[in-house]
């Protein structure tokens, strides 16, 4: 009895075959140079199909993989473990690989839609602000996630308020012969530079590679931006000059060296009083004896006293040197004073 039973079970099976469990279809992203995993499998992981293969539209007309000579070496199954898992692996992929891929049992199919993305673009749900001035350049930003991933296409818009003009690669109105990629040492690197700004410049720009897209806003103003070039020559102080500071201290040398040539002057203004005295002190005595002679009707001598005549009672050469004697006085007392 059990026998029987088991061996309706096997025909029922058989008859019944694999039921794919997989939505149709279904859509797949990958990236160049990556790898993508085909799911399709039986609905009931007992079952095996008795026939099945994967086939796609990649050329135009439906075309099997697993024989293609374009997948050789890149292509894994797994139904050799799991008679029942239908999916297809795809290793390093292409640009060519882009297509619908479709898994048919004796029963029925599944389909896949593959995308493959060369180009991820960076921030690509931000709308990034940059600003320029008339008559300059600037650059527009748009890069890939990877810098060696080359997109098959690259496109730049100018979005305005009723239309949008395609300026690179195709330049249209007034970008013409204005605008260029920024370089293409890194495939990835999809900036754009504008050249000679104008007003009408100004407004919200689009880079679009395959169905990935970013949007960049840019500003036009008036004026020119201070570059660094001229920054750092307006805030360095080459060291042969001077600073400031030190020449504004010169001043109180000079007024030092002033005061230095009034004291030399004083110094010379009091030597020639000082001898003018000195000459008078020298003359005053001479004179005296003269009036005293001539008081007496003679010499005033050693031994001459004079009487009625105050001025002759000293003695001529006593007088002198005790004139000598003050003189000395007074000019020692000067030079013993002044510091210089």
């Amino acid at each position: 009895m059990m026998k029987c039973l088991y061996l309706l079970s096997v025909v029922f099976h058989v008859t019944a075959g694999c039921a794919l469990s997989a939505d149709n279809p279904i859509e797949i992203t990958g990236h160049k140079g990556g790898s993508v995993l085909f799911p399709c499998s039986c609905s009931d992981l007992n079952t095996k199909p008795q026939k099945f293969t994967w086939s796609t539209f990649r050329t135009g007309p439906l075309t099997e993989v697993l024989n293609d000579e374009h997948y050789r070496g890149r292509l894994q199954l797994f139904n050799h473990s799991s008679p029942a898992n239908l999916s297809l692996l795809i290793s390093d992929l292409r640009e060519e690989d882009y297509g619908t891929y479709r898994c048919s049992t004796e029963k029925e199919h599944r389909e896949t839609r593959l995308y493959i993305k060369d180009c991820e673009l960076v921030n690509k749900t931000v709308v990034e602000h940059v600003t320029g001035f008339i008559g300059e350049s600037v650059v527009l930003p748009c890069v890939c996630t990877d810098l060696q991933d080359k997109p098959k296409a690259v496109k730049w818009e100018f979005i305005g308020i009723n239309h949008v003009q395609e300026i690179y690669d195709k330049q249209t109105g007034r970008h013409t012969n204005r605008v260029k990629l920024v370089s293409n040492i890194a495939p990835g690197k999809l900036s754009l530079l504008i050249s000679d700004l104008t007003e009408e410049d100004q407004g919200l720009y689009r880079c679009s590679v395959q169905d990935d897209s970013r949007d960049v806003r840019l500003s036009v103003k008036v004026g020119r931006r201070e570059t660094s070039t001229y920054s750092r020559k307006t805030d360095t102080t080459p060291p042969s000059e001077p600073p400031q500071s030190k020449t504004t201290n010169s001043p109180p040398a000079s007024s030092s060296t002033t005061l230095e040539q009034d004291k030399q002057q004083t110094h010379s203004s009091l030597s020639l009083v000082f001898g003018i005295l000195a000459f008078l002190l020298l003359v005053i005595p001479g004179v005296v004896a003269i009036i005293c002679w001539r008081c007496k009707g003679g010499r005033c001598g050693e031994n001459v006293i004079t009487e009625g005549h105050p001025d002759c009672k000293r003695n001529q050469k006593d007088q002198i040197g005790s004139d000598v004697t003050v003189f000395t006085t007074v000019i020692y007392t000067y030079y013993s004073t002044d510091p210089h």
